[in-house]
């Protein structure tokens, strides 16, 4: 569906450029205002969903944040506290840790330093000192003799790739069951870097995104109506039609949303306006990727989820796009995905999950998405060895 716009703006350069001048004219107009978030009584909606957070690899931070060697950050992702810090030797390599020293408690990212010319992170309570690669502590000042062996910190794997730092998450502190993602197109010079966009503290549950892919009824009644990029505002006599499909790779962490989309302007279908677009799961929906294809050019979307609740997430999305694109169409697929992805957010936010769905013929595949997704959480015999993980 956005891929169609793009396509059509290749050529409708003026229509392009009247909804531009929309676009700055509401954004000038709204920039005093403040969004507000409304109070919710009554049904506590997190409780429906399942009190776990997938296994699978999440964006912690992006490479920008942390750019300097010896720096050091404050992390929070499902539903722990970390710290991030880079490596001041020659590989100048990120590594996240639980925050609090195993000692009395500190946080190594308030007031901890990395120790010059290593990938050790000194506490500031007591100056104990961790590795980063694996969180032993290799030195306490103030003793002589071996290191107790609990004298260790949790290093969550990590890995920085496409300016991102993700690191693998499992509750029983499993190794990564599977790499994380790497497009090996995007380490040529053929794309650049073109942007991303940051959405905090979106009210869902991560599972959500996953069937939506599936709930193949719900294109038409929210995406059916083309929208002014970046903007809520709905371009009349202008729909888009839809087939969606869904496909399981053999690799039991990736699948593939699949959709066809169609304009119809003024009643009329426009099968030369047919395009094809694909969104590759990197496992839970932690990280997923849009790529699109056109006539002009491939443009890649990382659009990812890191939970920093059950029913809350920090959304981003990172543009990756071949140099021959415009700025100004690259700017526009962006606007239209994420003018798409905001109305599904304002149902997100507000629906429970139901457990047993009343569903009826042709509503898709949405149990079997459910069958796949419930790879990525503890089993029963898994949660009876992890006291502190609270059952469904």
């Amino acid at each position: 569906m956005f891929s169609i716009m793009e396509n059509l703006a290749s050529t409708w350069w003026l229509f392009l450029a009247i909804i531009i001048l929309i676009y700055l004219y509401i954004r000038r107009s709204n920039k005093a205002k403040t969004q507000v978030r409304k109070t919710r009584r009554g049904v506590d909606r997190s409780l429906t969903y399942p009190r776990q957070y997938p296994c699978g690899w999440y964006r912690i931070c992006n490479s920008e944040d942390i750019p300097k060697r010896g720096q050091v950050k404050q992390g929070f992702a499902v539903g722990r506290e970390m710290v991030i810090f880079r490596s001041d030797d020659e590989h100048s390599q990120v590594y996240v840790l639980e925050a609090f020293c195993m000692h009395m408690g500190a946080h190594l990212a308030f007031g901890g330093r990395v120790l010059p010319g290593t990938n050790c992170i000194q506490c500031p309570f007591h100056l104990w000192e961790y590795n980063g690669k694996d969180g032993r502590c290799i030195k306490i000042p103030y003793i002589d003799g071996k290191i107790p062996d609990k004298a260790k910190m949790h290093s969550y794997p990590c890995v920085e790739r496409h300016g991102m730092i993700m690191i693998w998450y499992h509750p029983l502190n499993e190794s990564p069951h599977y790499d994380a993602i790497c497009i090996d197109e995007l380490l040529t010079d053929r794309f650049e870097y073109r942007g991303c966009y940051s959405y905090p503290n979106i009210q869902m549950h991560l599972q959500e995104f996953a069937e939506n892919a599936a709930d193949v009824q719900h294109f038409q009644p929210l995406h059916g109506q083309m929208f002014i990029p970046w903007t809520k505002i709905h371009i009349p006599l202008i729909f888009v039609h839809h087939t969606a499909s869904l496909e399981f790779d053999t690799q039991s962490h990736i699948a593939y949303f699949y959709d066809t989309a169609m304009l119809k302007i003024f009643g009329k279908h426009y099968e030369s306006t047919k395009i094809d677009a694909s969104i590759t799961f990197y496992g839970p929906g932690g990280i997923t990727l849009f790529r699109f294809d056109g006539n002009f050019g491939r443009i890649y979307l990382f659009h990812t989820h890191t939970p920093t609740n059950y029913t809350e997430l920090d959304v981003e999305f990172r543009a990756y796009v071949e140099r021959k694109i415009p700025r100004l169409l690259s700017w526009y697929v962006m606007g239209n995905w994420i003018a798409q992805w905001q109305r599904d957010i304002d149902i997100w936010e507000n629906k429970i999950h139901k457990r047993a769905p009343c569903l009826v013929k042709n509503d898709g595949p949405i149990l079997k998405m459910r069958r796949w997704y419930s790879r990525f959480y503890l089993s029963k015999e898994d949660k009876d060895d992890l006291v502190d993980i609270l059952d469904w």
